[in-house]
């Protein structure tokens, strides 16, 4: 019974509770059996019949006999019906190694029936016969269908192959085992055995194991964790697998998904995609760069980006705490949630007189033109500040129109 749970993986009917009944009830017929002349428990008389031709030993049972044929029944028909079920489960030889199990076990359990109902020879249990059938079968599984493939030895050879650290631990928290890559993971562990707390591991202290967090930072390097419940609550398995390069890998995408390559700041659809999103009103900017293409003719692209580059981290050095983005060519956005123009224009002024007083190899200047933005009416805002900014031009440029 407990190879058939073991080999199937059974764990409910075979409890621990059931296990230790059927270890209690073995364990008393040993006793009975050895010490029977005293109490006839389990053999009620033994004498000798010789009617067969030869001397056999004629044994009346007594009541714990029935005791111990239930347990063995039970235990029998038990092993039949899991590898019957992992038969079911299997395919190829997995099926073919159930299936000699099955064969095995079944035999006894037959011969077994056939003598309690009194159909074999008179007075001979051929049980113990039956063994010797079940041993075959059981032997032609074990070398032909490697029934136990998994020995200790392989075991541990998966176990330390494995790439990912592989911490077990029991319930109490304490490290049941870990494999070789766990030491690269966590150097500490060279310090530590098996049955030691996994809280000295000194790279996880600041890891709540309450939590059960998917993703840890240690130094510079980020790890995910996978945390695996054994059944009965019996511990824990933690798989950590070092994904620091595709988590940088993630974020340099997420940056060039949102950020314009050249000025370091928000690029227009994901500045607009945050307006649209943002359920408070304020105030919105338009900026261009004055005579921008006169730059671009008399000094040359590079020097172009020069000034865009500069002028993108100026623009975001000074409106930190608001969104602003590169809108297209030499154009700019910003937005702010305030909704009085005075004040914006007051801090986008202090702005534009910095930069019109810049030390830059080339001097520059820029007009903007600026409107209030009331929820869901983005469009409306772009079209007043877009006209306000036309009207800067038309004007004279360096300045702000609202």
């Amino acid at each position: 019974m407990l190879f058939a749970s073991e080999y199937t993986d059974e764990r409910k009917l075979a409890n621990r509770y059931v296990l230790s009944l059927m270890i209690t009830v073995n364990t008393a017929t040993l006793v009975f059996v050895s010490t029977n002349f005293y109490h006839l428990l389990y053999y009620t008389s033994v004498s000798i019949e010789s009617s067969l031709g030869f001397n056999v030993l004629k044994l009346e049972k007594g009541i714990w006999y029935s005791v111990q044929v239930a347990a063995l029944c039970f235990s029998h028909i038990y092993s039949i019906v899991v590898f019957v079920a992992k038969s079911q489960r299997s395919k190829g030889d997995y099926r073919k190694r159930a299936f000699f199990m099955l064969i095995g076990v079944t035999i006894p359990a037959v011969v077994f029936i056939v003598y309690i109902l009194g159909l074999g020879p008179a007075y001979i249990d051929l049980l113990p016969f039956s063994y010797i059938f079940m041993g075959l079968l059981i032997g032609v599984g074990l070398f032909r269908y490697d029934i136990l493939f998994l020995t200790p030895i392989t075991h541990e050879m998966v176990f330390n192959a494995v790439d990912e650290a592989v911490l077990v631990v029991d319930r109490k928290g304490m490290l049941i085992s870990f494999n070789k890559a766990s030491k690269q993971f966590f150097p500490s562990l060279e310090n530590i055995m098996a049955g030691e707390s996994i809280h000295l591991i000194r790279e996880l202290n600041d890891y709540d194991f309450e939590l059960n967090r998917s993703k840890y930072e240690i130094y510079d390097k980020i790890y995910s964790f996978k945390v695996i419940e054994m059944k009965s609550n019996r511990g824990r398995i933690y798989v950590v697998n070092d994904i620091t390069e595709s988590e940088q890998a993630k974020k340099q995408l997420e940056i060039l998904a949102t950020t314009d390559k050249l000025t370091g700041i928000y690029n227009r659809r994901y500045f607009m995609e945050k307006i649209e999103s943002n359920v408070i009103g304020g105030v919105f900017v338009i900026i261009d760069i004055d005579n921008f293409k006169e730059i671009n003719d008399k000094f040359g692209h590079v020097e172009g980006d020069k000034v865009l580059s500069y002028f993108g981290a100026e623009f975001k050095s000074f409106f930190k705490d608001h969104m602003v983005c590169r809108y297209g060519g030499e154009e700019f956005a910003m937005f702010i949630q305030d909704d009085d123009l005075n004040k914006v224009f007051i801090k986008l002024e202090a702005f534009r007189k910095k930069i019109a007083d810049n030390e830059h190899d080339l001097n520059f200047t820029f007009s903007a033109g600026m409107a209030k933005y009331d929820i869901d009416r983005i469009s409306n805002a772009i079209i007043e500040a877009d006209k306000k900014l036309y009207e800067a031009k038309e004007n004279g440029r360096n300045q702000i129109r609202y």
